[in-house]
């Protein structure tokens, strides 16, 4: 495996048993490469594919055929909670809907991540520090419900880069918002990835965000593989 890569996938193929034991086939002999530090969209059709991919290069979907490295590790040779480690010390998830915990405020959202691996006087601190530099400092024990969406959409960004992982995965994470909040949004993240030197893979059907990245990938319904 060769270091300059964050992830190699090879041959990957994914499909779902449905009734009388049929198969749909999801994605079919997938081949897929990711440096370090870069950004990578991809685009296409609902039903094609992207959130499944997304899943899987998330480690949130292991029942796959193929080889898949992250980080120069088989993944296919991992235990579950091996696995488990990767992902939570690894990936930042960012979706469409924020996920916020409505009864903890917005640094004890944010501190979740890192409370499985550090004390609650550094978490706090470190989580303090990410709430600043994305203008939220005076948000910090406000409740999910007392903010904007865009606000909440920070914050669900900040909790998703609090464990400084290596990969960070986007699911449509402005479609939840209005037209000019999500392009401000989109906007000060792209900036905040590219000043951290973060890689970034981001489902998106706004074409306009899409070309901001690195490479774009283009699922298609009715065909299995992607195309650059």
């Amino acid at each position: 495996m060769n270091n300059k890569y964050l992830l190699e996938i090879s041959n990957l193929s994914k499909y779902y048993t449905i009734e009388n034991n049929s198969k749909i086939e999801i994605i079919k002999n997938l081949n897929f490469k990711l440096k370090h530090n870069k950004k990578v969209s991809i685009v296409g059709p609902s039903g094609s594919g992207k959130t499944t991919f997304l899943n899987i290069i998330g480690l949130l979907d292991s029942e796959f055929d193929g080889n898949f490295y992250f980080n120069n590790k088989n993944i296919s040779l991992c235990t579950k909670d091996e696995t488990n480690k990767i992902r939570g010390l690894s990936i930042g998830f960012i979706h469409q809907f924020f996920h916020l915990i409505p009864e903890l405020n917005v640094i004890e959202n944010v501190m979740l991540p890192l409370l499985i691996n550090k004390d609650e006087q550094k978490s706090y601190e470190i989580s303090q520090k990410l709430l600043v530099e994305f203008g939220l400092n005076e948000r910090i024990k406000y409740k999910p419900l007392k903010l904007s969406g865009g606000e909440q959409q920070r914050v669900a960004i900040a909790r998703s880069l609090v464990n400084n992982p290596d990969l960070i995965l986007a699911d449509e994470m402005t479609g939840n918002l209005d037209e000019d909040t999500a392009n401000n949004i989109f906007k000060f993240f792209i900036n905040y990835i590219e000043q951290t030197k973060k890689t970034l893979v981001y489902v998106t059907h706004n074409k306009s965000y899409s070309l901001l990245a690195d490479e774009i990938y283009y699922f298609k319904n009715k065909k299995n593989t992607f195309n650059k």
